[in-house]
């Protein structure tokens, strides 16, 4: 199990105070946390001369056939979008700058 003082160093680096019950909590969830990462590691480096090189598996470069709904004309993606702006399409903004 991982050392009280650990937790203690552990927090000095993270600039975090932490009372004695947070300090046992992190005291299991480390030590639990380090135990798994070890099984972990114990089995990815026996299995190692079974696991096949990786390679490359994705699929061909290849047109969409022309009567294929896929193989939309420019025109047809721009008159897909509910609102445009020129020959931009409007879609709605997602990201939000907190201030």
């Amino acid at each position: 199990m991982i050392s009280k003082e650990d937790i203690q160093k552990l927090a000095e680096l993270s600039r975090i105070k932490l009372t004695d019950p947070e300090m046992e909590s992190l005291q299991k969830d480390i030590s639990n946390i380090l135990d798994y990462v070890g099984q972990v590691s114990a089995v990815e480096g026996s299995a190692e001369k079974d696991v096949p090189l990786n390679h490359n598996v994705m699929r061909e470069d290849v047109p969409y056939a022309e009567d294929s709904q896929l193989n939309a004309s420019r025109e047809d993606v721009i008159a897909a979008f509910p609102r445009k702006e020129n020959d931009f399409n409007v879609v709605r903004k997602i990201i939000q700058k907190d201030e």
